[in-house]
């Protein structure tokens, strides 16, 4: 008979939700090299059932997923409280969209068109980057 033990990670682990396949296994591909368990993600709910599960060391969602925005799903992730980071990445970039990112609880907005190799860069930046302490918008809906 199975036990209900709960997950154990040997490694820190990585959530991915990026619709480009292709793109999504060479940036999975490079973070694992880097030594992170990397696990894929078809959506965002997909990514916020792993996130649940796993409670990886970071999340990192495609601003455009097939079922929600990676905006929402960022929002979802980050709202209920501190614990989880988020990375969006876009393959439109500005200020506007940036101060967004950070709006809706993410830690950076990075830009898909940089290449795989500069995504995954500053994916593990940002995953042992400890988080800032920022109030977030949620907060105040709350109160």
């Amino acid at each position: 008979m199975l036990s209900a033990r709960p997950i154990t990670l040997m490694r820190e682990s990585i959530v991915l939700a990026l619709p480009d396949v292709a793109f999504a296994i060479r940036v999975s591909r490079q973070l694992r090299r880097q030594g992170w368990e990397v696990y894929l993600a078809a959506s965002g709910l997909d990514a916020r059932r792993l996130s649940a599960a796993l409670q990886p060391q970071l999340v990192v969602l495609d601003t455009d997923l097939p079922d929600e925005s990676g905006w929402l799903t960022c929002a979802k992730l980050t709202c209920p409280g501190p614990g989880h980071k988020v990375v969006l990445v876009s393959g439109r970039t500005s200020a506007r969209r940036a101060a967004l990112a950070l709006f809706v609880g993410a830690m950076a907005l990075v830009s898909a068109a940089a290449g795989s190799t500069t995504v995954a860069e500053r994916v593990h930046a940002a995953a042992v980057q400890e988080p800032e302490t920022q109030e977030h918008p949620c907060e105040h809906a709350a109160g």
